[in-house]
């Protein structure tokens, strides 16, 4: 579960027992923004930092600060397919509405879809490597934000004034 402040850029993927995974700050939208991804301890695992302007905007993929590969957007409908450069992993499904994959090859890494609770929409991560999980809960929140950046008139968000969650589930394996 993931839990999201505007006015703190700040959001918390838990595991499935709601004990806090990691913690997600920083932003996107500009060159050499970052989003950072932390341990409960504080300490860096992952991050992710746009490295180009443009509707197309590029972006790089950091685990324990080793560049491990490149994300970039494409202009395809809502069925997207994104690729993640020197990982050789495929995104595919609709980022929009929150249900996609990440898979190498035949092997499935991650596949994220929306869960509505009685206190708003969730999304459920099942990570399949727990090595990796950092990665994945960085790119399903560049994911999050890019979707609802790419699609303003499909849905219907929230006003500058207007404070709002958006949660995010996660399950690591162990």
């Amino acid at each position: 579960m993931q839990q999201h402040n505007t006015n703190q850029r700040e959001n918390r993927a838990y595991n499935e027992d709601f004990s806090i995974a990691f913690n997600i700050s920083g932003k996107i939208g500009s060159k050499n923004d970052v989003l950072y991804v932390y341990d409960t301890q504080g300490v860096e695992q992952s991050r992710i930092r746009q490295v180009s302007y443009g509707i197309l905007p590029r972006f790089q993929l950091l685990y324990q600060d080793k560049y491990v590969g490149s994300i970039g957007f494409n202009f395809a409908g809502f069925n997207d397919v994104i690729f993640v450069r020197y990982l050789n992993w495929v995104i595919t499904g609709e980022i929009v509405s929150g249900k996609y994959r990440i898979r190498h090859g035949r092997k499935k890494l991650l596949e994220v879809n929306p869960v509505e609770f009685p206190d708003g929409l969730f999304y459920q991560l099942d990570v399949q490597n727990d090595a990796q999980a950092s990665v994945h809960v960085a790119i399903a929140a560049l994911l999050d934000r890019w979707g609802m950046k790419k699609n303003r008139s499909l849905l219907k968000l929230p006003t500058r004034s207007t404070k709002y969650k958006y949660k995010m589930a996660t399950r690591i394996n162990q």
